[in-house]
């Protein structure tokens, strides 16, 4: 293998600022003696793989102006242009970690690798003189330090200056996000969501939803039609939206989980995945107020260790995770733990009294399996929601329940019956 950096498509970068500094890294791709200890001779053979296996892992990673640099046989430089310090470091644990669930599986605990991340002016990047090794040595004096040992959490070493609650003025995010939402076609607010057997509203639902319903749905089938980049943006900022309104709620000395609808589509993809992990940690959720990420529309037949390995991902302080499944009928033998407090999903349309309590026993079951909770929407009716109680499913929602109580983000926190 050429190790000049042939990979190289031109300067490391070529659409950046002059001034700007972009997000650097020094991978190396495994450590040698271990790699030599447990392949011996069948090192020469496979250690291609091993590149090829990377460099695979770093495209999905990388956006379409970013560049990697095979500098020798064992480190890469690579960058992240449309990443901060903080997301580009967890993109470049996520790839050494991928790559090690490939070659070793979960056996082998021994193995790791050593990355280093910082911030490296632009004017470097873009001289026809820039080395990989030059790069290299930068980061070595100033870049933070990334060890992955696979099948445990990545282990991050940077620091990053916490934001106080006080840097977005109050209803700044609540605002931007309405804005998207008419810009798209639809609206945004927030729902009541019922903990069933208290008969009590300790949920707020913030999502789109059509102008012609009065029922919130999940905020892809209402921006569907739009383009992937304008999705994840859009459900960021509600993200943001909906951490703002919890420090309000925090201020006033009131308790309130919020609920914040993502769809699977846009978190099954490398990079886009990686903006919803910027966007969680540069929120602040207080304790008494935590945020309930809900995995929204996983289509039947999603393998069921990616979707455990996307809830690992999205873990923060404060942040709880849910997956909504696309389709209750189908709703799938889970085997393992996903990591995930609440199973979910949506009632059908119309569904009879048996078949809905099938439906709601069956999810039930689920989420007792993963030692968590059952959610439904749906519940449009008395029927749908007395068959919810009467199978213990813990939280609902539904249009019935919910018309004409869709409230902004600077309303103060309702108290609404279960019943209308």
């Amino acid at each position: 293998m050429d190790a000049t950096g042939a990979r190289l498509d031109g300067p490391l970068t070529e659409s950046a600022a002059a001034s700007r500094e972009v997000a650097a890294a020094k991978l190396h791709v495994l450590h040698l003696d271990p790699i030599k200890a447990k392949l011996g001779a069948k090192w020469d053979k496979l250690s291609t793989l091993v590149h090829t296996l990377f460099e695979k892992s770093l495209r999905r990673a990388q956006g379409p102006a970013d560049h990697f640099l095979l500098v020798d046989e064992m480190s890469y430089v690579v960058t992240f242009h449309e990443l901060s310090l903080e997301e580009a470091s967890v993109a470049c644990a996520s790839v050494a970690q991928e790559v090690c669930d490939m070659l070793f599986g979960a056996d082998v605990d021994d193995i790791s690798i050593r990355g280093l991340i910082g911030p490296v002016p632009a004017a470097l990047l873009e001289s026809a003189t820039a080395s990989g090794a030059q790069i290299t040595e930068l980061l070595e004096r100033i870049g933070g330090e990334i060890l992955v040992t696979p099948h445990q959490n990545p282990k991050i070493i940077w620091e990053k200056a916490s934001v106080p609650a006080t840097a977005v003025s109050a209803g700044a995010w609540n605002d931007r996000a309405l804005l998207l939402a008419e810009q798209a076609g639809v609206k945004a607010g927030y729902f009541p969501v019922w903990e069933l057997a208290a008969r009590k509203s300790s949920t707020l639902f913030l999502s789109a939803f059509n102008r012609t319903s009065e029922s919130p749905i999940s905020s892809r089938s209402a921006l569907r039609g739009m383009e992937m980049p304008r999705i994840v943006n859009f459900e960021t900022t509600l993200l943001a939206a909906a951490a703002e309104y919890a420090q309000g709620v925090h201020a006033a000395q009131k308790h309130c989980a919020l609920c914040v609808s993502v769809s699977y589509e846009t978190l099954s993809g490398f990079h886009s995945r990686i903006a919803y992990i910027g966007a969680l940690k540069s929120i602040q959720v207080p304790a008494d107020c935590p945020l309930l990420l809900c995995i929204d529309q996983v289509p039947d037949g999603t393998p069921v260790g990616r979707l455990a390995e996307i809830v690992a991902m999205l873990a923060m302080p404060n942040v709880r995770i849910m997956v909504q499944f696309e389709s209750l009928r189908a709703l799938p033998e889970l085997g393992i733990r996903l990591g995930a407090i609440g199973i979910g999903g949506v009632m059908p349309y119309n569904c009879d009294t048996a078949t809905a309590g099938t439906i709601a026993q069956k999810l039930v079951r689920r989420a007792t399996e993963q030692k968590g909770f059952a959610f439904l929407h749906g519940l449009d009716n008395d029927a749908a929601l007395d068959t919810a109680l009467n199978s213990h499913v813990r939280f609902g929602s539904g249009r019935a329940i919910q018309a004409g109580r869709i409230f902004s983000g600077k309303d103060p926190i309702p108290d609404f019956p279960l019943r209308a």
